[in-house]
């Protein structure tokens, strides 16, 4: 039988180890740290950080985000312009291309559903 899995402390306190980068770097490679604790099949939940910089994304998955803190700003491949800021939700769709320029440090809460 399939069991709960939890993450016992605050996401604001999660410890969180160096990864690879989410996204190509436009200038400096931004430092990105990462939790990764629930992997299943195509599902991947965790907590990602990065500090400010520029990334191109092209993005083969699906992503449900919550910003816990930071500001951040995302520019589609067709021009739209959309300000995340803590406390926003949003969803990465499968096939987003365009950048993402970290204004503020930030760190979200992430489920990824690859496709398989």
């Amino acid at each position: 039988m399939p069991e709960i899995s939890v993450q016992h402390q605050c996401a604001t306190l999660t410890d969180l180890v160096d990864c690879e980068s989410f996204g190509a770097p436009i200038g400096d490679l931004p430092k990105q740290t990462d939790s990764g604790f629930y992997q299943e099949g195509n599902l991947t939940a965790g907590t990602w950080e990065c500090a400010p910089g520029k990334l191109q994304l092209d993005l083969d998955i699906t992503e449900f985000c919550h910003l816990l803190k930071g500001h951040w700003i995302l520019t589609s491949e067709s021009g739209q312009v959309t300000e995340i800021k803590a406390g926003d939700s949003w969803v990465f769709p499968n096939g987003w291309k365009g950048t993402a320029e970290v204004v503020e440090t930030v760190r979200k809460v992430y489920l990824i559903i690859s496709q398989e």
